[in-house]
């Protein structure tokens, strides 16, 4: 086996113990399943997919970071999420559920309209790699096929819905708090994401400016001194718009 073919066995053996954790057991019609599998190597700069396509694929990272933005006031882009190893990417016009469109439809949800909007729209996110980067994609249609035919798949989208629920639950709980307590947030729970990303993307994430990105990291660097009283961050520091983290869209 060459290099390349070993770099992809090791790749699809990852994923299928990904899926099955999902699951919680084995997925049957695999061979099926890996037949429909792309290996991605993407380069920094490059683009999965943009704000306004219709993109029908799910991605599984294997290797590297990406940052997913959203447009805001003007022109500019925010950052949002930084999807890495582990994350599974996808926008809503890959896995919007036919059982959504027609809850959404026949106007049976107090949000029908919104739902509607959701699981109708293009991506709503552009994605782009930070890092080289190793991925795996496949039409989310296999998946959606294979659920119909076994109860193991089904498993495996409940759990993937379940997981992107839970996110959103975390995310509400992390837009509540400050641009410094989710910065600490960062430094606690993901120490080595703020060394991997620019200053610039960070800040934009954070919901602030550089600037006041600088003076926090300052006062958390000099915390190992006698402390003085914090001063919030200056009103023309913060960013207007509030990021939405979460599921990629």
């Amino acid at each position: 086996m060459n290099a390349e073919g070993a770099v992809t066995g090791h790749a699809m053996r990852s994923l299928r113990l990904l899926l099955e954790a999902y699951a919680g057991c084995e997925l049957p019609q695999w061979d099926l399943f890996g037949t429909n599998v792309r290996v991605l190597r993407v380069e920094p700069g490059a683009v999965l997919f943009r704000v306004g396509e219709h993109h029908p694929y799910i991605y599984f990272v294997q290797r590297g970071l990406f940052k997913a933005q959203m447009p805001s006031e003007g022109d500019r882009m925010t950052t949002v999420f930084f999807p890495e190893e582990g994350d599974v990417l996808a926008s809503m016009s890959a896995l919007g559920s036919d059982g959504v469109r027609r809850v959404a439809a026949r106007g049976l949800h107090p949000r029908a309209e919104t739902l509607r909007a959701a699981v109708e729209a293009e991506s709503t996110h552009t994605i782009t790699a930070i890092e080289p980067s190793l991925l795996l994609r496949v039409n989310y249609r296999v998946i959606e096929h294979l659920s119909t035919q076994h109860l193991q798949w089904a498993r495996l989208t409940t759990t993937i819905a379940l997981m992107h629920a839970t996110t959103l639950q975390a995310d509400a709980g992390w837009l509540r708090s400050t641009p410094e307590q989710r910065y600490r947030s960062l430094l606690r729970e993901h120490p080595g994401l703020v060394q991997r990303v620019t200053q610039r993307d960070l800040a934009s994430y954070l919901n602030i400016t550089d600037v006041a990105l600088s003076r926090i990291a300052k006062r958390v660097r000099g915390e190992a001194v006698p402390s003085t009283p914090q001063t919030p961050p200056e009103a023309d520091d913060l960013v207007a718009t509030t990021p939405s983290l979460g599921v990629v869209g």
